[in-house]
């Protein structure tokens, strides 16, 4: 079931680890040399995972497979981590300055190593300034992604590849939710006609389609004659997140349809129903399966490839709140453990998968106090408005950015501020919607790779109480380990247990792998 390019992995002739084991001072560095063949929106996957001697830790590396509402991870971004087997990590957060003075929400995503914000304009953090800049987006439009070394850029139904429109809007209706994998552009074509979602009669009546149209870089456009397209059941269905397992793309729609593209055709796994809430927000590779955030559970489901798993406490409910109207509406990996962000109470969930425990992080919001009596926050305060769930708290975003993760929050929308209408929040309370944070656990570093055309060999070093990643022979990133993982960090002298081309972020999705565990 996995995409046609992975094709093989090689070990180096070295027994694994015996280059480590002839190491007279701590420490230890992995070096992998990978062909990611052309780049046609695949996953690249993991790397490497191993098990320090004494068991203690697992160091591994990867490429994040994530989609968040509505935010893709950066493909070319590779993490590095150090993660201890007991569970017990040290976080420190930090509240950064708001990206806007007037909006309710804030939505935040990374991009060749910037973090940029989206409502109210597009701005990147500079950590230098401690400010928000003004940025310029591309192709008009903050929904983009980096092919090889060229930018796919999805705006209001239309697509262009290096500034160059490829796709233009269509005659009626609107084309939305771009999502590029595996060669394929797939998107939903929508005629609505701003009426209430209803099942399909007929075109003059309005549909919702599913493409998936082949394309690569070096086509100048795309071509809708060879579309393979599928005819929703529902008219106005859409999305909030795609996802890809090997060779599959998938998609879950608002309407609670589930639609698998394989092998050149689709296919409906589940059927959309009008009357039940049925939705996800989020899709992330994890091991050999995806993850899928669901609304409204609030837990992350399990897809293998050919069923839909409700994973019962993945994450738990928080101890106080009522179990109902839940999303799981961002995933992520930092660190080499999995992070949830849930709605309604702003909640931040992390998952190691060693002691298979889930851990409450931290609520992202200080108000109001936790009730079971209520379903969202503010639902009676707030009852003489609509929607009465507007002031319910989302994280938004779990970006992992070089030693990072950059947590973003939001109302229900980032609605704009009106002083005066909601005396509840006055005044300052309602500054708690928008807000952004630094959160930093020693064990991570990420950084964006330079796109090569053919092998290119990466370096991950743990040395004197600093991890790095140099590709190509040049630093690519580096920073120093603190706290108790440091001190273990100290001891490590071997690795063992190497598993190449596997691990927590899925499959890797290379044409060749070579890795070797060499000396300090």
């Amino acid at each position: 079931m996995y995409f046609a390019c992975f094709l093989a992995i090689t070990v180096a002739s070295q027994p694994l680890g015996a280059a480590a084991d002839e190491a007279t001072t701590p420490g230890t560095t992995v070096v992998l040399t990978i062909d990611r063949g052309q780049d046609l929106g695949q996953c690249f996957g993991s790397l490497f995972e191993a098990t320090s001697s004494d068991g203690s830790l697992v160091v591994g590396a990867g490429f994040q497979n994530a989609n968040n509402t509505r935010y893709r991870a950066d493909r070319h971004a590779v993490q590095f981590f150090i993660r201890p087997t007991d569970g017990q990590r040290e976080m420190k957060v930090e509240e950064l300055p708001r990206p806007t003075d007037n909006l309710a929400g804030a939505y935040v995503f990374e991009r060749n190593g910037t973090i940029f914000s989206t409502y109210g304009g597009l701005r990147s953090w500079n950590a230098k300034t401690r400010n928000w800049d003004r940025a310029v987006s591309r192709g008009g439009t903050d929904e983009t992604m980096t092919v090889n070394n060229g930018v796919l850029a999805f705006g209001d139904s239309r697509v262009t590849w290096n500034d160059k429109p490829i796709l233009e809007p269509p005659t009626t209706g609107n084309y939305q939710l771009f999502f590029y994998a595996n060669g394929y552009l797939c998107f939903y074509h929508v005629n609505r006609q701003e009426r209430a979602y209803r099942f399909y009669k007929n075109d003059e009546d309005g549909f919702s389609r599913l493409y998936a149209c082949p394309w690569t870089p070096a086509e100048n456009e795309v071509d809708l004659a060879k579309a393979v397209v599928l005819r929703l059941p529902v008219v106005g269905e859409t999305t909030f997140a795609w996802g890809q397992l090997g060779d599959q793309i998938v998609t879950g729609s608002n309407i609670g349809g589930f639609y698998v593209f394989e092998d050149g055709a689709w296919k409906m796994l589940l059927e959309p129903k009008l009357d039940v809430s049925y939705q996800l927000y989020s899709t992330l590779a994890f091991h050999d399966r995806l993850l899928m955030g669901q609304y409204p559970t609030g837990r992350v489901f399990e897809y293998d490839g050919e069923k839909i798993t409700d994973q019962k406490g993945w994450p738990p409910v928080l101890k106080g709140v009522s179990s109902g109207a839940r999303e799981a509406q961002t995933t992520a990996i930092y660190g080499g453990d999995l992070m949830v962000g849930v709605w309604p109470w702003g909640e931040v969930w992390r998952y190691n998968t060693d002691r298979r425990q889930w851990i409450f992080v931290r609520r992202m919001f200080t108000h109001p106090e936790l009730s079971s009596d209520i379903t969202h926050p503010y639902d009676v305060e707030n009852r003489e408005n609509s929607p009465q769930n507007m002031w319910g708290q989302r994280v938004t975003s779990l970006i992992p950015s070089g030693t990072d993760l950059f947590i973003a929050t939001s109302a229900k929308s980032p609605y704009e501020w009106k002083p005066g209408k909601y005396s509840f929040l006055a005044p300052d309370k309602w500054k708690s919607y928008g807000k952004v944070y630094r959160a930093t656990m020693p064990g991570h570093l990420s950084v964006s790779t330079k796109w090569t055309d053919g092998p290119t060999k990466l370096e991950f070093s743990i040395r004197e109480r600093e991890m790095s990643i140099r590709q190509d022979g040049a630093l690519s990133a580096s920073c120093p380990l603190t706290g108790s993982l440091a001190d273990k960090a100290d001891k490590l002298a071997t690795l063992k247990d190497a598993k190449w081309g596997s691990g927590i972020y899925g499959p890797h999705g290379c044409v060749s792998l070579e890795g070797v565990i060499s000396k300090p």
